[in-house]
């Protein structure tokens, strides 16, 4: 059966479990495509759109495909949360399969070893289920999942507040202290004093979002609700999940999409101002929501960049967009304004910055539904050379197969080596349960830079030493903070590129000046030649400032 037929049939199915409820639910299968009601058990609002569509035609004529993919390995389970580990492991978790009272583990996990092409079993020993909940790092480098779902499944996206950890040193998973409020589909945000901020979420009755803020100490492992000032000035709406956050160098917090308007959440005050509103486009004539986008902080500034997405989430997404838009908060009075658009449409698409400093979206897809008209090209932005919005996106080397379906619930992450994992997506099609490796073209540019020795960590403002045999070539020094993914929600993205000096056989690189330039934790320390080639990256730690 050709691919548009198989979406075809795919898409009637669905629309009859959508019209059972709100939550519809697919059964996975490598060899076979099925599809189980509503009736049959709902998990995660995995629910298909409308008809599913083939992919549609590039708006602009299609350029050289950049990079190359592998071919999917399987991973066994289909996965929607990842988490890029010191260790140099992946770490994937994800579907809760058989009904609304299934048997544990309730949230299967694996461990991907990229270099070794592994995948290690590591599910948790108890049962809880903490998929679609918020994920991010704490400053020792352990995962933080904050929320999840009821079990057995009610449907209605009931939220839970467990708090669950996995250790990279021991590959285990531990329950840690219960939030004061239930959250499913929460957002996690480090601050720059190492406490992690957790803002949204269903609550307990799925009909509403918590709008209390809720701070976690990673010394004391204590939940504390901030004062009614700080709560989400959106309130309880219910579909304003997994709000976009980034932490500024200002020193506040940004929240955005899907919220309409760009707001601002100062920490010293525990108080909210609010911006100007989203811009329209021929895709969203009104100004307002944008739903499953990708969003980046401009590397070393306060401007934010928002980066496609679709203008409707009746059934998982209407019509997928070009746009992108950004917001510049050392403004006077900051306001959105375009940027370089792409060429294909797209939401649910991963975002993430490349170990060169350009930005990479994957897969995503153009509508309708949350897996019609699947993307099988990515793209690649290369900043502008002496105005980072000034530069150009670039379409990537198509999936390996048609069948490499990376919509909703995909999830992509930046590997030390500067390949990119792909896995994911819940579209019911051959390779969900599988993951694949994109070499971007930097791989392709020359002989690599290498980095002979580095610290294991570095305190802020510090200056340390790299040793390396090729420090005269280097033009650029960074860390990047490993991905913690989502839902399209990148909780963790942040590009630093840091001042240095060049010596014989060294270079001597700054430190960022506070944790509001990069939160406390591990960061891949990467160099890059003046080829555009990058190191394979060392591992080094931002400590809590003490």
């Amino acid at each position: 059966m050709s691919r548009k037929s198989v979406l075809k049939s795919l898409g009637t199915l669905c629309g009859v479990a959508v019209a059972f409820a709100l939550i519809s639910s697919s059964y996975y299968s490598r060899t076979a495509i099925k599809v189980r009601s509503a009736a049959a058990g709902a998990w995660h609002q995995t629910q298909f759109g409308s008809a599913h569509g083939s992919s549609p035609s590039a708006k602009t004529a299609r350029p050289p495909q950049l990079g190359s993919w592998t071919a999917p390995a399987t991973t066994i389970d289909v996965e929607v949360h990842a988490a890029m580990l010191y260790t140099g492991k992946v770490l994937i978790w994800g579907i809760l399969q058989g009904g609304p009272n299934p048997p544990p583990p309730w949230t299967p996990s694996k461990l991907i070893d990229p270099i070794a092409n592994t995948v290690t079993d590591v599910s948790p020993d108890f049962d809880v289920d903490f998929v679609c909940g918020g994920n991010s790092f704490l400053p020792n480098g352990n995962v933080l999942i904050t929320g999840g779902a009821i079990v057995p499944i009610n449907y209605n996206g009931s939220g839970v507040n467990n708090t669950t950890i996995f250790n990279p040193a021991t590959d285990q998973w531990t329950q840690g202290s219960p939030m004061n409020y239930p959250r499913w589909y929460p957002s996690n945000v480090e601050m720059a004093d190492g406490t992690t901020i957790v803002l949204s979420g269903h609550d307990q009755t799925g009909a509403e979002s918590v709008a209390q803020i809720e701070s976690y100490n990673p010394t004391t492992g204590i939940w504390t609700v901030l004062p009614p000032s700080a709560n989400n000035p959106d309130g309880t709406l219910a579909n304003l999940l997994y709000p976009r956050m980034f932490m500024l160098p200002n020193g506040q917090l940004f929240k955005g999409p899907p919220t309409i308007s760009a707001e601002l959440f100062n920490p010293a005050t525990n108080t909210w101002q609010k911006y100007a509103k989203m811009l329209s486009s021929p895709g969203n004539p009104e100004t307002g929501t944008y739903y499953y986008t990708s969003h980046f902080q401009v590397p070393n500034t306060n401007e934010i960049w928002v980066i496609d997405g679709t203008p409707s989430n009746a059934g998982g997404g209407t019509n997928g967009l070009t746009t992108t838009q950004y917001i510049d908060f050392d403004a006077q009075t900051p306001t959105w304004t375009w940027g370089p658009s792409l060429n294909l449409p797209r939401f649910n698409q991963v975002g993430l910055f490349l170990a060169d400093g350009s930005v990479m979206v994957v897969g995503g897809n153009d509508g309708p539904g949350r897996y019609g008209g699947p993307q099988e090209q990515s793209e690649i932005y290369t900043p502008g050379t002496t105005n980072w919005l000034s530069g150009t996106w670039a379409l990537t080397a198509q999936f390996y197969d048609s069948l490499v379906i990376r919509g909703y619930h995909s999830v992509a992450v930046l590997l030390p080596d500067g390949r990119v994992l792909s896995t994911g997506s819940t579209s019911g099609y051959t390779y969900d349960d599988s993951y694949q490796i994109f070499s971007p073209p930097y791989l392709s540019n020359g002989t690599r830079p290498t980095i002979t020795s580095s610290p294991a960590t570095a305190s802020y403002g510090s200056q340390f030493t790299i040793s390396t045999p090729d420090a005269s070539s280097i033009t650029s020094v960074a860390l990047i903070a490993p991905t913690a993914t989502t839902h399209a929600n990148n909780m963790t993205q942040r590009y630093v590129p840091l001042t240095f000096t060049i010596g014989s056989g060294s270079l001597t690189a700054t430190a960022p000046a506070n944790g509001n330039w990069a939160p406390p934790g591990y960061y891949m320390l990467v160099i890059v030649n003046s080829s555009g080639v990058p190191s394979v990256a060392s591992w080094i730690q931002l400590p809590l400032p003490t």
